[in-house]
């Protein structure tokens, strides 16, 4: 009978309301759930799940602590940059090539101007990704965090500097000004309610091609004040993204998943959770290990989950339900039809069947039909 309810491939909720029209027995939501969630079709076909809670990344209280990187490609020329997540000053520069030696070298540079950072946040680019880097990095100390593949959200200090960095070289290509200059003029402007980026990591002001006073040039900076006034941004922001997020379901390992990749889905199973918040390693079909964000996975049922109990057999929550029923079956039998012929196993889908089923009608038409019997009696 499960089978014939989910004919078609109606959602869960179109499954429970057709079937609740014409039926009823003890358990029948869970069984519809329980059924439309682990259909192999549905599963592969499912939307992919909702934003999770904004998780932000964690903000030291100095600047150069804590530094994001990337790779770009703009008019067939290669930049790499480097951003403070505390006062966001970026650093850029063009590079001929985009291998691990080129990028180290550049590492060095920004390293022996500014500090030693304390992290440093990439993605798995084949630069960030190679024994070579994560060697240089251990030498030079330096815990190196990466994001989930083929999810960019997760380094999203980096991903939306790249996209400022493209705007200004667009910009002062098509207008011909020095893009340095464009460059200069963004490390010097102030944030909303902060301090210019340059303030904040170097403690004054830089000097632009407008005129400035001495006293200005020799003004301390309230560093407390740019950190109070970052939380608050941060707070806000995932306030404002909370609105339309919820957390999703905890994975474990041996989970049965369907994974979202490109636009691509197929079937993987949960090996473990990552080192990384909110990220697994899953094994396809073809035994590949694959590390992937929550929110490529979407959940299937597993075997355990897939047991359930006869049809017969109500629940204590139906327990009141089911008493009513044969009161109201008892008192005005010619009202019910009966549910379905007890003959066919194939309707039951292995279910032990009922003999003389209670209820044929949703839950509504029988109340009804219940408070017409007591009144006949009265």
């Amino acid at each position: 009978m499960i089978v014939k309810v989910h004919e078609g491939h109606l959602g869960i909720e179109r499954c429970k309301r057709r079937a609740r029209d014409v039926m009823f027995w003890p358990g029948l939501s869970a069984d519809v759930e329980r059924a439309v969630r682990r259909c192999e079709s549905c599963a592969l076909h499912a939307r992919a799940p909702a934003r999770e809670p904004l998780l932000q990344h964690i903000v030291p209280n100095a600047p150069w602590q804590k530094l994001a990187s990337d790779i770009f490609e703009y008019k067939k020329k290669y930049y790499v940059i480097l951003v403070d997540y505390f006062s966001n000053y970026v650093e850029v520069q063009e590079v001929n090539s985009i291998n691990s030696r080129t990028i180290i070298h550049f590492m060095k540079e920004q390293f022996s101007r500014h500090g030693i950072p304390s992290e440093l946040v990439t993605d798995n680019g084949p630069a960030y990704s190679s024994q070579e880097f994560k060697k240089f990095l251990r030498l030079w100390e330096v815990k190196h965090m990466t994001s989930s593949p083929h999810y960019p959200q997760s380094n999203g200090k980096s991903e939306r500097t790249v996209q400022t960095i493209k705007n200004l070289l667009k910009k002062c290509i098509d207008s011909g000004d020095d893009f340095f200059i464009s460059l200069l003029n963004y490390r010097s402007t102030p944030r909303y309610g902060m301090d210019s980026p340059a303030q904040i990591l170097m403690g004054r002001r830089l000097c632009t091609k407008l005129p400035i006073s001495d006293f200005l040039l020799n003004e301390t900076i309230d560093r407390n004040r740019n950190y109070k006034m970052l939380m608050q941004q941060r707070k806000y922001n995932k306030l404002q993204y909370d609105k339309s997020a919820k957390p999703l379901r905890t994975l474990l390992p041996g989970n049965k998943a369907i994974l979202v990749d490109n636009g691509n889905r197929k079937p993987v199973s949960i090996i473990r959770p990552s080192q990384e918040p909110r990220s697994f390693i899953v094994q396809d079909s073809r035994g590949r290990r694959l590390r992937r964000n929550r929110r490529h996975l979407i959940v299937r049922y597993a075997d355990s989950d897939e047991t359930r109990p006869a049809a017969c057999a109500p629940s204590a929550s139906n327990a009141k339900s089911a008493e009513l029923t044969a009161k109201a079956v008892a008192s005005n039998p010619e009202q019910f039809d009966p549910l379905y012929s007890t003959d066919s196993k194939t309707d039951t889908e292995g279910h032990s069947p009922c003999i003389n089923p209670p209820i044929t009608r949703s839950k509504t038409r029988l109340m009804a039909k219940m408070k017409y019997a007591m009144k006949e009696k009265i």
